[in-house]
């Protein structure tokens, strides 16, 4: 009785301070939810009230339909997916042909891509325009993805994680008359789920996220994703006072991040924990 007693003593504080410190850190998000459902008077209010007088979706959905963040939403969907996609099997592919391969200048080649990670994105803008505007891709779809087809963190991620592969695996495979694309497709691929999750992970939220790109590349409101919409929003809707509510807009672009969370939580923070320990 006595042991439990000191536990008991030993844990009520640590769950007093992880309960507040849970409260500070969730209540951005809930100030976030509630303000999407205040009027513009009500956000001017002072002092601030948690909760709005009338819950309403006025807003959400003037945001929805009139500022074309529809759209905006389907445009960061399909480019973060493929993004994430052609990211996943690229990094997997190179991480392995460099891991399990031998050829000339392989150790310099790998250098040179890692060194690429230390290149600011800014420093990348023009030559990746260059590009886009030569191939006429200004205004589409594959002038957001293409620029992170590859990605040298995600090469280097899977080029440690194949460390642990066994050689034999694949030279048993060898021997039965496999094919090289079958070991890697068939073989190689399924074996290395949990790291291919922990990239994907990673390069989703960093795609869902991006803005200094899209701007640049797609400046046709068609083709604007989520984060150039919220910039764009709250500097374009003066003749619209009466339903602005940055809130709203912002609730809109991070339910799907926190939907996803909520589903998949286990298996993010699995994969982040992974990556982080690589």
């Amino acid at each position: 009785m006595d042991v439990r007693l000191k536990r008991s003593s030993i844990l009520r504080p640590g769950w007093i301070i992880l309960l507040s410190g849970g409260v500070i850190m969730l209540f951005p998000t809930m100030w976030m939810v509630v303000s999407a459902f205040k009027t513009p008077q009500e956000l001017l209010d002072y002092p601030p009230k948690l909760l709005p007088d009338a819950w309403s979706l006025q807003y959400l959905k003037y945001i929805w339909f009139e500022r074309n963040f529809s759209r905006m939403m389907l445009n960061s969907t399909i480019v973060s997916t493929v993004a994430t996609l052609l990211t996943i099997f690229s990094s997997a592919y190179i991480g392995y042909v460099f891991r399990k391969f031998r050829f000339r200048f392989q150790k310099q080649l790998f250098f040179v891509i890692v060194a690429t990670m230390m290149i600011p994105l800014p420093v990348l803008l023009l030559p990746h325009f260059k590009i886009v505007l030569t191939l006429d891709w200004i205004n589409t779809y594959w002038a957001l993805i293409a620029p992170y087809a590859l990605n040298a963190f995600g090469i280097f991620l899977m080029y440690q994680f194949l460390a642990d592969f066994p050689d034999e695996l694949i030279e048993s495979a060898r021997l039965e008359g496999v094919s090289e694309r079958q070991i890697f497709m068939y073989i190689v691929l399924p074996l290395i789920k949990a790291p291919c999750v922990a990239l994907g992970i990673i390069t989703f939220l960093h795609q869902w996220e991006s803005l200094l790109w899209p701007i640049v590349a797609a400046n046709s409101p068609s083709m604007q994703t989520l984060p150039a919409g919220l910039a764009t929003f709250s500097g374009s809707a003066v003749e619209t006072a009466d339903l602005y509510n940055p809130y709203a807009a912002a609730l809109i672009a991070a339910t799907p991040l926190l939907v996803a969370f909520v589903f998949f939580q286990r298996m993010i923070v699995k994969g982040i924990a992974m990556s982080g320990m690589k």
